[in-house]
């Protein structure tokens, strides 16, 4: 079980949003209100969902948020939504050169910021925020840019997908074009990430000040090959930075004219290229891949708590009524869902959705009262121990079935206990659908609907939904044990056997994030890595424990 042209910008497509609030839309959920996006009347308590109903991938991803583990594990995003950073909190950018541009990407960790301080005017940079940011997120490994993983930006900036993704020049454009947007909603930037979280952050000018500046140990000769860069052997002046502060994007204090705009054989920073400065005693260890291990201090909830999530305003390309995403993921798996299999009318829908999103009032006491994330994960916690001990309890060996069952059958009970009610009719039919109700709308029945964000009614929706699915399973469960006590060894055989292929079906399609991790647990010298498909690939797809002094910068050191 470890298992752009000019931009396209969101003005003015307010006005499609109340042509597409009337257009026929298709929710698979059962909550009874008159509000769109709810269906009127509730479901059997022992119907299953539909085999494309999405439920499931929106709390996914809700669990999910600024966690670098699951994101890792599915890296073609699917949520954006608000957040902010508050005041006080550090930011760290490397440069390059020896000052800043007003454009250019931060880091929450100096170990990642530090690995684009190189050469001899590498730098260090330390802010401090002035008061609290706002960002937009993108969920997945939304800074790797290769394949799926920048569709949900292209088509928020751009309403397209006119990019390949891959070039930095592409990601100068995009932050120039996301930037200029920003300008008019009150936004400072963009929240993504890749082996750690990063900000591409629109104006240094604002929003932070500088706290210090490192010129940074690292060891790198200048005119040294990184990544698709060399570094140059001149660089911007003080004097030319200063007069173009509010000027258009570096790339870590690069120029256009220091990139490469071909790709030649890769020479990739390594131990045995970096040469200590004058002074230096012994040898100047490689740490570049300190980076790594700091993104892996995000690797599971809570994740990078300096940022905070507005889940009221998630845009979510999970929801049903984004058919066009619905009828492509019927043919695909799940690592291969993208968000780039939209169609323009639901493109439309999306892009106006963000429109009356950001639109709202961004008041402190406006930006929700439900807190999303943590119900989503009390609800994962009731459960994410208790179903792998099912999953162990129906598939291990048992040499006494009847022994078995009281074990399983006491599980059953006890997931279940606080919802049975004590009334005349225990053991019927009704009993056990009052029990299976009970269980599935406890956490969300009190919440103030009529007061909820059209995003926050599909997180409700998602949540009632993947709790109907486990209480189902559970409470079927129980009504067959409820007397199966004293019967044969062949009938409680078969009870274990169909039992254990509904709960396996169940966690199949839960999915929780937390079942992701290193197992066995990683010793005191090692931390867990979930290789994502651009960065260290070559551990394999698994989450796995990597050595806290792994210098494997590329497969050919392996």
């Amino acid at each position: 079980m470890r298992w752009l042209a000019q931009p396209v910008l969101l003005t003015g497509i307010l006005a499609i949003a109340g042509i597409l609030a009337n257009a026929s839309q298709t929710y698979l959920s059962s909550q009874a209100d008159n509000r769109p996006g709810i269906i009127k009347g509730k479901r059997l308590w022992n119907e299953k969902l539909g085999k494309y109903a999405s439920s499931n991938l929106v709390f996914q991803s809700l669990a999910s948020l600024m966690q670098l583990k699951p994101n890792s594990k599915y890296p073609n995003g699917h949520s954006i939504v608000r957040a902010g950073i508050p005041a006080g909190t550090l930011l760290y950018h490397g440069s390059m050169t020896t000052n800043y541009r007003s454009r250019d990407w931060m880091a929450f960790d100096p170990e990642h910021a530090f690995i684009f301080a190189l050469g001899s005017n590498g730098t260090l940079f330390t802010f401090t925020t002035t008061r609290e940011l706002h960002f937009i997120y993108f969920d997945g490994c939304s800074a790797n840019k290769d394949g799926g993983v920048v569709d949900t930006q292209d088509i928020f900036f751009w309403g397209d997908l006119r990019r390949t993704g891959n070039s930095i020049l592409d990601e100068i454009a995009r932050i120039n074009d996301g930037c200029e947007w920003a300008k008019s909603h009150g936004i400072d930037g963009f929240i993504r990430m890749e082996w750690d979280f990063e900000i591409m952050y629109c104006d240094f000018s604002q929003g932070v000040e500088v706290v210090s500046a490192v010129r940074t140990n690292n060891g790198v000769p200048d005119q040294h090959q990184f990544h698709d860069l060399v570094l140059p052997v001149t660089t911007p002046t003080t004097e030319q930075l200063s007069g173009q502060r509010s000027s258009r994007a570096l790339y870590h204090g690069l120029w256009r004219d220091d990139f490469l705009m071909s790709k030649p054989p890769r020479n990739p920073v390594n131990r045995t290229t970096l040469i200590p400065p004058k002074g230096w005693k012994g040898t100047l260890p490689f740490t570049f891949l300190e980076s790594r291990h700091a993104g892996a201090w995000h690797n599971d909830f809570p994740g990078e708590l300096r940022v905070r999530v507005y889940p009221s305003t998630i845009i979510s390309f999970f929801d049903p009524a984004l058919t066009s995403l619905v009828d492509a993921r019927r043919s695909q798996k799940r690592e291969d869902y993208r968000a780039g299999n939209i169609s323009e009318p639901d493109i439309a829908r999306v892009r106006a959705d963000i429109a009356e999103m950001m639109s709202r009032d961004w008041s402190p006491g406006a930006r929700g009262d439900v807190d999303w994330v943590g119900l989503a994960h009390v609800v994962q916690d009731r459960f994410a121990y208790r179903l792998p001990y099912m999953h162990y309890l129906l598939h291990s060996p048992a040499t006494n079935v009847s022994e078995r069952l009281e074990v399983v059958r006491k599980q059953l009970v006890a997931s279940l206990i606080p919802y049975m009610p004590r009334h005349d009719h225990i053991g019927t039919n009704v009993w056990f659908a009052d029990t299976a109700r009970g269980c599935a709308e406890s956490f969300t029945k009190a919440l103030p609907v009529e007061r909820l964000t059209k995003q926050e009614i599909l997180l409700k929706n998602a949540v009632d939904e993947v709790l109907h699915e486990i209480c189902r399973v559970y409470t079927e469960a129980w009504a067959d044990a409820f007397d199966a006590e004293g019967k044969s060894e062949d009938v409680l055989t078969g009870f274990m056997h169909e039992w254990s292929g509904q709960f396996d079906e169940l966690m199949e399609w839960l999915d929780w994030p937390v079942w992701t991790k290193c197992d066995p647990a990683c010793g005191p010298d090692e931390y867990c890595l979930l290789p994502q498909l651009k960065w260290w690939w070559w551990f394999g797809a698994e989450p796995t424990c990597v050595s806290m002094d792994d210098e494997t910068y590329s497969p050919q050191s392996v």
